[in-house]
């Protein structure tokens, strides 16, 4: 019973915290679809776009956007009640934190949410990220 309501628990919250992505994604695929009838060069993007189509947005406080509802604006609220404020991390270790939840290595019991949010994201991505984060006290 007790794992039951864990895993609905966790069900819940990674709907509820991964609800913002959703819309993201879906801009994502309208802007992309727009963009492969023809070259151009955008600010938000880091190549040129022609056929093949690679979209990294350079704004590490964009791609934070989807973490403060769980992780709150500033960084400092604990996630589902449980993980460290994360805006006491270094890049570094933000980035082997990363690493670690893409691998299995790190994480409590709720570990599997944060690896679906990692999995979704480039390296290039994670490195904006963990640049933001770890400035995002100063901010």
């Amino acid at each position: 019973m007790r794992m039951f309501i864990l895993t609905f628990v966790s069900m819940f919250l990674f709907i509820s915290c991964s609800s913002e992505d959703k819309k993201d994604v879906k801009e994502l695929a309208v802007k992309e679809e727009v963009v492969a009838q023809e070259e151009f060069v955008d600010e938000n993007v880091e190549e040129t776009i022609s056929e093949d189509i690679i979209v990294v947005v350079k704004d590490g406080k964009t791609l934070y956007k989807s973490c403060s509802s769980c992780h709150g604006l500033k960084g400092d609220a604990k996630a589902l009640g449980v993980s460290k404020p994360i805006n006491d991390y270094s890049k570094e270790e933000l980035l082997t934190i990363f690493k670690g939840y893409k691998d299995g290595t790190y994480g409590g019991e709720f570990k599997t949410i944060m690896k679906a949010h990692i999995d979704a994201r480039s390296q290039q991505e994670l490195e904006l990220l963990a640049d933001y984060i770890s400035m995002i006290k100063e901010n």
